[in-house]
């Protein structure tokens, strides 16, 4: 039974997890970052812990200050939430190599399946029907031009190790194809470390498609 959960995550998602821990009989840690300091997740834990300055980066997926709050504290878990580092394999297997359980799937399957090209790859593969788009990862604005054209517009844009609604554009046209290419890949990088991207097609109307 778990004794104590740390919460990696801000906003009413903690809110959530705190209340439902509570209900549960486990104590709660949450964590914050400077402009989060009044917030109303970091008044309802038991504890609570500030992991850095406002840029999220910095804080919410700076995987060191979260796992140096959970060990300062005693948190024999992790909650993840969604978003930031719920589907990040490296900060899953940090957590079990330091004997904290990762309150998720395992790291070895996050990063079976965190990888939205690699996922899209793996289930092709056992012919799960996919929505069409590249073949894994774009390697360059010329071949997402390419794949665009061929999948027809428009086409969704999307940052392969993407979560949280991040790292995600829908491209109507030709046209505006670089600019959100570029836009992707930067936040991409910011936000997950990794600035690989790739195209699905986007279905306007799913009961005609």
């Amino acid at each position: 039974m778990l004794k104590k959960v740390l919460i990696a995550n801000r906003g009413e998602i903690a809110v959530r997890i705190i209340r439902a821990c509570r209900e549960l009989g486990i104590s709660t840690v949450a964590v914050y970052s400077q402009v989060d300091k009044d917030a109303l997740h970091v008044k309802l834990a038991d504890e609570a812990v500030c992991i850095g300055p406002g840029k999220v980066t910095k804080s919410y997926l700076n995987i060191k200050n979260i796992l140096e709050a959970a060990c300062l504290t005693g948190a024999d878990s992790i909650h993840p939430g969604f978003g930031f580092l719920s589907e990040n394999s490296h900060f899953a297997k940090m957590c079990e190599e330091i004997g904290i359980k990762f309150i998720g799937p395992s790291y070895q399957m996050l990063a079976w399946m965190g990888n939205k090209a690699k996922a899209k790859e793996m289930m092709k593969k056992q012919q799960v029907p996919i929505i069409p788009g590249s073949d894994g990862v774009v390697e360059s604005f010329q071949e997402a031009k390419r794949i665009a054209k061929n999948v027809g517009y428009p086409i969704l844009l999307k940052a392969s190790a993407g979560g949280g609604g991040k790292g995600i554009r829908i491209v109507e046209e030709e046209e505006s194809l670089a600019k959100a290419y570029n836009i992707v890949k930067q936040e991409a990088k910011n936000s997950f470390q990794d600035d690989s991207v790739y195209i699905e097609k986007y279905i306007e109307n799913r009961q005609t498609y």
